[in-house]
């Protein structure tokens, strides 16, 4: 969807109702409605940001996207893979060392524990969700693009 629509609308709604005063209230609105058309995109994308917040539950993968990409908003469900495929885990030989800050450590432990899995299979679990949504989605995150939760 492009935002221009609907600021553009909102611009048009403000000029009729100048249109219902003199010309001096018309030419008010008018500028009013310039004025108004960075701050009402901001609040627009804000509304939105806000959908999604409430959308996508805290700690897990994300439900819903927004992207932003000039005047262009598109609102997107990631493709859910659930559980990783079997095959994905291998046969857990392979090894390396991880230094985590304590209190991450300690969010994936009770994350785990919640879950009803041991640390390590929730770390598998998490990382090999992370690659196939990376495969799936290939492309680097740009700066245009929002992902997550978020308030205001």
């Amino acid at each position: 969807m492009r935002i221009s629509h609907f600021v553009e609308a909102v611009r048009e709604d403000l000029g009729r109702l100048g249109a219902l005063g003199d010309e001096t209230t018309a030419r008010i609105a008018a500028g009013l409605a310039d004025a108004l058309a960075p701050a009402l995109r901001a609040r627009l994308l804000e509304a939105l940001d806000v959908v999604v917040a409430e959308a996508n539950r805290p700690g897990e993968r994300p439900t819903l996207v927004v992207t932003l990409a000039g005047d262009d908003v598109t609102l997107t469900r990631p493709v859910t893979t659930g559980e990783p495929h079997p095959d994905a885990a291998g046969d857990l030989t392979a090894r390396f060392a991880l230094r985590l800050p304590d209190e991450l450590k300690a969010r994936i432990e009770r994350e785990a524990q919640r879950r009803g899995a041991s640390t390590n299979s929730w770390m598998v679990r998490a990382l090999a969700r992370e690659v196939a949504e990376s495969l799936e989605h290939p492309g680097p995150r740009g700066a245009q693009e929002l992902r997550g939760r978020g308030r205001s």
